[in-house]
């Protein structure tokens, strides 16, 4: 199989990680269609594919381990158009809409478990982050056109946005001719008497904790960032939900050009680039808390998407280079519920330890990239790890 066609499979199926916020787009107007239900529970909606996730990243690795990676991506997309687009035809039972929701992240979340496993798979050094960072901006990228095309097809009635999950079919077939089957990691002679999940986890490099600590670090920060971004804007009478969403679009646009562009990221950065991606999250906190003008709150939005699009690319392939291949699925897949479940209990995190929304929010979440920006550099984690140093003997 030529390697042009295996990137495009492998890339591809990232096209519908942003597809559930879509769904946010349209919690007014589907409350408005149910108004004896509570607005929290409308907006279940869009966070329910979220809980899909975590579920489905408790078991991804495992099933990774049995059965063909790309059997699962297939299942995965396949939920996520399935999902996706029953709400068009079927939307007069919330229980239902919900029920679709989960269902969703259920698929997105073996897609985003799957993905960085195929890519330590098949592809090796640089060329892993590459393709990693190449991801990130298709996700990005295809995240814009599916808001707007929803925007635009749900203008008249709701449920009509809804047939944007209809670019799954397209995914599928893509998946389908472009990606090869794979043999499970248990299925070869070399791994047998390792297969079960607790024998697998105990025999992790220990140097794994780096990466996961790093992950939680940054599903809190950047949720952070997301989640009090529009408080920041209007305590500083800049602008109002506008500005907030001219911020987030630019943003956008920074982690595309991130994404596709990683590969010189990485040749300026290396072998500190995980830190690098802590480094610029961090001042992309600190800016926006102390920005005076709307030119540095769209600073802080690209630095933040392009500390994202870092990050995400940059630690599963430092994971895989520290771990045996048939501990790769398993560490991806805690990789991947870390990341969820860091992201999901950020706000309940920052406000249980007395931290108010805000500013306040933005410089704790800054404190703790700083942190973790310290430690890796002064461990020199990404040296030895890119080095060999970290692999167990």
């Amino acid at each position: 199989m030529s390697n042009l066609k295996l990137k495009i499979g492998i890339v591809s199926m990232l096209a519908l990680n942003l597809s559930s916020v879509v769904i946010g787009s349209a919690i007014v107007a589907i409350s408005q269609s149910f108004p004896h239900t509570p607005i929290s529970t409308i907006q279940l909606l869009s966070t329910l594919p979220g809980l899909g996730v975590l579920l489905s990243t408790l078991v991804a690795g495992q099933l990774a381990m049995k059965f063909s990676k790309k059997y699962l991506v297939l299942l995965g997309v396949a939920l996520v158009t399935i999902a996706g687009m029953l709400p068009a035809v079927w939307h007069s039972s919330v229980i239902g809409l919900l029920a679709c929701s989960v269902v969703l992240g259920v698929g997105l979340g073996f897609i985003t478990t799957i993905n960085p496993m195929l890519v330590s798979e098949y592809f090796k050094g640089e060329e892993q982050s590459s393709i990693l960072g190449m991801g990130n901006g298709v996700t990005s990228l295809v995240g814009m056109v599916l808001i707007a095309a929803g925007g635009a097809l749900g203008a008249t009635h709701w449920y009509n946005l809804y047939w944007v999950f209809g670019i799954g079919i397209l995914v599928f077939l893509v998946v389908l001719i472009c990606l090869p089957k794979d043999l499970p990691q248990t299925q070869t002679e070399e791994n047998i008497g390792k297969t079960s999940t607790l024998s697998i986890i105990k025999a992790f490099n220990p140097s794994i904790m780096m990466i996961f600590v790093a992950v939680a670090i940054m599903g809190i920060a950047y949720t952070s960032y997301l989640s009090n971004l529009s408080i920041v804007v209007n305590s500083k009478g800049l602008g109002g939900t506008s500005l907030t969403g001219i911020v987030s679009s630019i943003g956008t646009i920074g982690g595309i050009i991130a994404g596709f562009g990683f590969k010189f990221i990485r040749k300026m950065s290396k072998p500190n680039t995980l830190a690098f991606g802590f480094i610029c999250l961090l001042v992309a906190l600190f800016l926006g808390e102390f920005a005076t003008n709307a030119f540095m709150l769209i600073i802080a939005g690209l630095l933040s998407n392009i500390s994202m699009v870092t990050i995400t690319s940059t630690a599963p392939f430092l994971a895989a280079m520290i771990s045996e291949p048939y501990q790769i699925p398993m560490v991806m897949s805690i990789y991947s519920f870390i990341n969820g479940l860091a992201s999901a209990l950020a706000p309940k995190i920052i406000s249980l330890l007395g931290i108010s929304a805000g500013g306040h929010s933005f410089i704790f979440a800054g404190g703790l990239c700083g942190i973790m920006a310290a430690t890796l550099l002064i461990s020199q984690f990404g040296k030895k790890a890119e080095g060999g140093q970290l692999v167990s003997k």
